[in-house]
């Protein structure tokens, strides 16, 4: 055996090597990969298809690397250099590209974790600021995810700011959400008959589920200015099944809210107006 390989010479040696390569790659693609291809196509969740994606890109990387470094062995080219000088490339890449990693461990960690899914409605903290921070989610990537905000404006997130962030999710529990709409009346309105229309408009709103509307005081003094508020500050609590809908039923509640008292005369509350002397 080892006669016949010095016979064939450092091509021939070369030739074998790329073949006997290519061929380990092929086998290993139809008896392994493929198989679980198959296999994860069946599951429902994603998770197993984003890692064998990864898999694949890794294994031909591994593939490649071993091809290369069997060439530079046939033809006697001392490998302790190379190897030298890509442990220190690798590491001033790893320092070039810090973020870009952390987004990709994160991303991982946000596929196995799974605290947002494609389609989930999510409110995102601290990240929203102009487009808002409401949004569908489209896709969930190694290194950026895409939301799809109540705007219509696609935003890439990178994973790694992403898995720091506060994330509701409002698709993963099924149970109805419940929905608070405020609303301010003066001091010489009946209360009682305030709370009476507040809860028939609610009633009389699509969407919202039927016997689960109230309405509470919320507060007669402002503690964050440190003075009284300008009227009796109540606050309607209702259930809503679809929170996709939660900005237009909550729209249409407080409108409803606004006929009503008009018609019957209920006095809102006036803003006070505090000048310093």
């Amino acid at each position: 055996m080892e006669s016949w390989w010095t016979d064939i010479g450092a091509w021939g040696q070369t030739a074998v090597i790329v073949v006997g390569g290519v061929l380990i790659g092929y086998l290993v693609k139809s008896i392994v990969l493929r198989p679980l291809d198959r296999l994860a196509s069946r599951t429902d969740n994603d998770v197993d298809d984003r890692f064998l994606h990864f898999a694949k890109r890794f294994w031909v990387l591994l593939l490649f690397f071993a091809i290369v470094l069997g060439i530079l062995k046939v033809w006697e080219i001392d490998i302790s250099p190379l190897l030298a000088g890509a442990g220190i490339a690798g590491i001033a890449l790893g320092l070039a590209a810090k973020e870009t990693l952390m987004d990709v461990f994160a991303g991982i960690f946000l596929i196995v974790d799974r605290p947002i899914r494609v389609g989930d409605r999510v409110k995102i903290d601290r990240i929203g600021r102009d487009w808002g921070s409401w949004g569908d989610v489209i896709d969930i990537g190694l290194r950026r995810s895409r939301v799809r905000n109540t705007d219509g404006v696609t935003i890439d997130y990178p994973n790694a700011l992403l898995a720091a962030s506060v994330i509701t999710n409002f698709t993963r529990d099924e149970d109805p959400v419940r929905v608070r709409a405020r609303f301010a009346v003066d001091y010489d309105a009946d209360l009682d008959t305030a709370r009476s229309l507040a809860l028939e408009a609610a009633r009389a709103v699509d969407g919202v589920i039927d016997e689960t509307a109230e309405v509470v005081t919320r507060e007669l003094w402002d503690t964050g200015r440190g003075h009284q508020t300008a009227g009796v500050l109540m606050e309607m609590r209702y259930r809503i099944v679809d929170i996709r809908k939660r900005t237009k039923i909550r729209s249409e509640v407080l409108e409803d809210i606004v006929q009503r008292f008009r018609a019957a005369g209920i006095p809102m509350a006036a803003p006070s107006i505090h000048v310093r002397s």
